[in-house]
């Protein structure tokens, strides 16, 4: 007698091929199944547990038929998520007004029965990733308190049903990966529908005319409908639409009438191949807030912008064929981010530019035709990140020094940069400032003031030949690289005043041949790399580097000696074939300085100063102690 059982739970009994009858148990309410994979069916009586509220059967793979359940008139939820081998669903013979809750997800159902209208409570119709469905019943209107359905990855499915009356409720409908071609025009009679997704519907044509009836609609998605090439005219205004994503879609172009979409906010047209102009009344989005083009290689004009807009703060141009900005630019007055990576058509930029006060990042990377950077005619003081990397800059304007903001700046393999404005040191609030790969930089300007903010300078593979002596008023500067600058001979005089340096690379500087005198310690300096540079020595002064822990000399090959102040790195020394370990103990921990003199042919010629004068029958791996 199991009258006062009400909770069975057997989940993950992997074993488990059948459930007796339960018509023992009438006050059961539920039933937990989930992966019992080799549970093949369920009991009949299941119909007559009146209190039953919860049956989940999901992923019990072998399962391939369900009994009658209608008469089961306390079932809230029933979850057959993962059934893959179940091919249809039972007749539902009487209303059941309980259910609310109905997973059918990756099951291999062909379709639902007509009489799944007789779910007159369903709240929630899960049908994902069902690979063999291939229609609904036309009995699916019925269904007046349904508010989500999900249909995502429906493979073979290519009709939606009309609907043929209004459904209030439902207000959540994915068709994303469906094989549809179109929708219904009645698809305006879902009057409660806030989102509808048919993201990867690549068998998509077209769209209702019907679409502006959707008044409730708030987020509409159509990424990657690779067929649909035309977008219907909005014949009247919607208020609440606010995410419209068209990315990788074939349309051509936009109507005019998008500009009723009142309350869009998000707008995407990313990779949209075909898109070769956008349309004027673009300006009349007020709510704007992200325009997203990335990827559009047809698209050659942006529209003038006729009026101010406040709200756009994104706009991504990256990767399109625009040749230029129009000049009514500032009118984005609310831009932040500005996105024109990749634009290799790119030639001007506006000379207006400098209005976009509320502009903060700003991004041209990769526009390899853009030769000119405009006037900067009054501060702007919000722009923290510029990036113009791989353009055609052969300078830029002195009034770069109105960017007052600016934290970030990098010019990384722009080939034809040969100078950089004396007003360089104005920029205060500069921290990182990238010049990789600038082949025909030979000079770097004079540093005329401190700049406290300034901690990252890379300058490899420029063609320097020297740094200027105010270098010393990088006073924040922390990482220095210098690598792969063949032309360098010299270093100034004032490295030792650059106290908050860290890192300092000079790797590759083949030409450098002496390094200069350290004339005060600088404490936080731990790594030196010199390596393949052409120095003969160290100055005595190397010493100074008392915070150094790995100092890199490879390939240097007309090393012959190091300085005597080597000894000032007392306590025990171990010599390697590869490198040397000098262990410090100066009433602190133990720190290790790692030097790496690899291919240094000419260094045991004199060994370390006067200390160690290593013969021929003397190698550095041999030496122990000094």
């Amino acid at each position: 007698d199991l009258v006062n059982l009400k909770v069975v739970t057997l989940d993950c009994s992997l074993n488990l091929v059948r459930i007796p009858d339960l018509s023992s148990a009438p006050n059961l309410e539920t039933i937990n199944l989930h992966l019992c994979s080799n549970l093949r069916d369920l009991p009949s009586s299941l119909q007559h547990l009146e209190k039953l509220t919860l049956l989940n059967v999901s992923y019990c793979e072998n399962l391939r038929s369900l009994p009658s359940f209608y008469k089961a008139t306390s079932l809230t939820e029933l979850d057959l998520l993962g059934c893959s081998n179940l091919c249809s669903f039972p007749e539902i013979m009487g209303t059941m007004e309980s259910l609310r809750h109905l997973v059918l997800s990756e099951t291999a159902l062909k379709e639902l029965p007509s009489s799944i209208s007789n779910l007159i409570g369903l709240e929630h119709l899960n049908m994902n990733d069902c690979k063999n469905l291939v229609c609904l019943p036309d009995s699916f209107y019925k269904l007046k308190y349904l508010g989500r359905f999900y249909l995502k990855g429906c493979s073979r499915l290519e009709i939606f049903p009309e609907i043929m009356d209004t459904m209030e409720r439902l207000y959540q409908l994915d068709l994303s990966g469906t094989a549809l071609k179109e929708l219904p025009s009645s698809i305006a009679n879902l009057i409660g529908l806030k989102y509808l997704s048919l993201n990867n519907c690549k068998n998509l044509g077209y769209l209702p005319d019907s679409f502006y009836k959707y008044k409730s609609l708030t987020r509409f998605c159509l990424k990657g409908c690779s067929r649909l090439e035309i977008f219907p005219e909005i014949m009247d205004t919607m208020e609440r639409l606010y995410q419209l994503d068209l990315s990788g879609t074939a349309l051509t172009e936009l109507p005019s009438s998008i500009a009723n979409l009142i309350g869009l906010k998000y707008l995407s047209l990313n990779n949209c191949k075909n898109l070769v102009c956008l349309p004027d009344s673009f300006y009349k989005l007020k709510s704007l807030k992200r325009f997203c083009l990335k990827g559009c290689s047809r698209l050659e004009i942006f529209p003038e912008i006729m009026d101010t807009m406040k709200r756009l703060y994104k706009l991504d141009l990256s990767g399109t064929a625009l040749k230029e900005l129009p000049s009514s630019i500032g009118n984005l007055i609310g831009l932040t981010c500005l996105s024109l990576n990749d634009c290799e058509n790119l030639v001007c930029l506006p000379d207006k530019f400098y209005k976009l006060k509320s502009l903060e990042r700003f991004y041209l990377k990769g526009c390899s035709r853009l030769e000119i950077f405009p006037e900067i005619m009054d501060t702007m003081e919000r722009l923290y990140e510029l990036n113009l990397s791989g353009t055609a800059f052969k300078e830029l304007p002195s009034s770069i020094g109105n960017l007052v903001g600016l934290t970030y700046l990098s010019l990384n393999n722009c080939e034809n940069l040969v100078c950089l404005p004396n007003s360089f040191y104005k920029l205060k609030s500069l921290k990182q400032f990238c010049l990789e790969g600038c082949l025909r930089l030979e000079s770097f300007p004079e540093v005329m003031d401190t700049m406290k903010m300034l901690r990252d300078l890379n300058l490899s593979g420029t063609t320097l030949k020297e740094l200027p002596s105010s270098i010393g008023n990088l006073i924040g500067l922390t990482h220095l690289d210098m690598n792969n600058c063949k032309n360098l001979v010299c270093l100034p005089d004032s490295f030792y005043k650059l106290k908050s340096l860290t890192r300092f690379c000079l790797r590759g500087c083949s030409r450098l041949e002496i390094f200069p005198e350290i004339m005060d310690t600088m404490e936080r300096l731990y790594e030196l790399d010199l390596s393949g540079t052409a120095l003969k020595e160290l100055p005595s002064s190397i010493g100074n580097l008392i915070g150094l822990t790995r100092l890199d000399m490879n390939n240097c090959k007309n090393l012959v000696c190091l300085p005597d102040s080597f000894c000032k790195l007392k306590s025990r020394e171990r010599f390697l074939q590869s490198h040397i370990e000098v262990w410090f103990c100066e009433g602190r921990p133990y720190r290790s300085l790692v030097l790496d003199f690899s291919n240094c042919f000419k260094l045991g010629e004199k060994g370390v100063g006067n200390d160690i004068d290593a013969d021929d029958n003397t190698s550095l791996e041999e030496v122990s102690s000094i």
